[in-house]
C-alpha cells in the first residue's frame, strides 16, 4: 500500500516541528551548559511536559525538589516567580505520556522559568542527578505565551 504524497508530507512537517523542540530542551537544559531561556513576553505562560508514564514517580520527586527550592527562595525575583508558580498533573487519560503543566501568573518580565535552572542555581551538588531525572522522564516539552483578554 502506498502513502499519498499529502500524508508523507504532513508527516514529515509534523517532526520537524515535535522532535527539535523535544531535543534542545534536553540539550539545552544540561546543568553547566548554555541554555535556552523560558522566558514569557505576555502575562502568564505555560509549560507542558509530556512525561513517560513509567517515569512519572521520577518527574514527581523532582516537581517536590522544585517546589522546596521555590518556597525557601531568598531572591526577591524568586520569590515573585514562586508567589505564581503552579504545577499541575492532567488527570485526563493522554494515552502514552502523561502531562504535567507549569502555569505562571503572573510571569516576571525577564525572568527565566527553566527548572533546571532553577535546581541548579539553588542546589547546585544536585542539580546533575535532578536533571538526568528529568532528562530519562520527559519524552517532549511545549512552551506558551498567553496574553490575558479579561
Amino acid at each position: 500500500m502506498r502513502i499519498p504524497r499529502v500524508v508523507a508530507g504532513s508527516v514529515v512537517l509534523v517532526l520537524l516541528a515535535v522532535v527539535p523542540a523535544a531535543r534542545a530542551w534536553q540539550a539545552s537544559s544540561t546543568p553547566g551548559a548554555p541554555t535556552q531561556a523560558y522566558t514569557f513576553a505576555g502575562d502568564a505562560g505555560l509549560l507542558f511536559f509530556h512525561v513517560r508514564p513509567e517515569r512519572a514517580a521520577d518527574f514527581d520527586a523532582v516537581l517536590t525538589r522544585i517546589g522546596q527550592v521555590l518556597d525557601k527562595a531568598d531572591a526577591p525575583s524568586r520569590k515573585t516567580q514562586a508567589a505564581g508558580w503552579r504545577m499541575f498533573k492532567s488527570t485526563e487519560s493522554t494515552g502514552d505520556t502523561a502531562v504535567y503543566v507549569f502555569f505562571f501568573d503572573p510571569v516576571v518580565a525577564g525572568a527565566d522559568y527553566d527548572p533546571v535552572k532553577l535546581l541548579s542555581e539553588a542546589i547546585p551538588a544536585e542539580a546533575q542527578f535532578l536533571y538526568e531525572q528529568l532528562r530519562a522522564s520527559v519524552v517532549k516539552v511545549e512552551r506558551m505565551g498567553l496574553a490575558r483578554r479579561r
